[in-house]
């Protein structure tokens, strides 16, 4: 006895399981829309394709312009939270410089912290008191005398200078460590109704630039003065 089978076609349709895949893809899709939506490159795709046959899609332009927008946005934000960082960071640095300024009871001490504990708190690697006609401290590493007329040499007629160290003035301040310093920063102080001029200097070029702001560095220079002045005084 023979089997009785469905008759077949001799001729095959290869493509009939893939258009059943496919249907059955369109309508796993449409119960899980957040598929394509969560994947911004697949729904890219997806619009390109929709573009191609020539129709303007102005939602894609907009959405294109807004991923830009979006883009620049959060660049801003991260350049503003780096800065506010850094700002912090200064902050930390001149309270504690500060601090081992009104931590010293005499010219003397004032002249050791500022080369040692203060330098480090402010990351630099020297920092400089000239004082113009008068030498309280002969010896001071930090605290000097210098001749009339320096201050306006180094700054005209600023109150502070920021960027590359001066080559024309670097040895006559930093003496035998001028050649490795690269930054600086001048203020101009006063000290008993003295013309004067605090120093700070650096290796890393980066340390002062004529960009930056000033405010922390006159804070520091400000307290100098109160701290100074009545041990000129006496």
């Amino acid at each position: 006895m023979f089997e009785t089978r469905p008759p077949q076609s001799p001729h095959p349709d290869p493509h009939a399981g893939e258009a059943g895949a496919l249907d059955e893809l369109r309508a796993w899709l449409r119960q899980h829309p957040e598929v394509i939506a969560g994947d911004p490159d697949l729904l890219a795709r997806v619009h390109e394709a929709v573009s191609a046959s020539g129709v303007v899609d102005l939602g894609a332009h907009a959405r294109k312009r807004l991923d830009a927008e979006l883009a620049r946005a959060r660049a801003t934000n991260a350049a503003l939270i780096a800065l506010a960082k850094a700002n912090l960071a200064a902050q930390a640095q001149t309270h504690a410089a500060i601090l081992a300024v009104l931590e010293a009871e005499s010219l003397s001490a004032l002249d050791r912290k500022l080369s040692g504990r203060a330098a480090g708190a402010l990351s630099v690697d020297i920092i400089r008191i000239f004082i113009e006609g008068a030498d309280p401290l002969p010896g001071g590493q930090a605290i000097r005398a210098c001749s009339p007329e320096l201050t306006d040499a180094l700054l005209g007629k600023r109150a502070e200078r920021l960027g590359p160290v001066d080559e024309r003035f670097a040895s006559a301040l930093y003496e035998a460590r001028a050649s490795g310093l690269r930054s600086e920063a001048l203020v101009r102080l006063e000290l008993a109704r003295r013309p004067a001029v605090l120093c700070l200097a650096a290796r890393d070029a980066r340390a002062f630039t004529p960009d930056q702001g000033a405010d922390l560095l006159h804070v520091f220079a400000r307290v100098l003065e109160r701290r100074i002045t009545p041990w000129l005084a006496d």
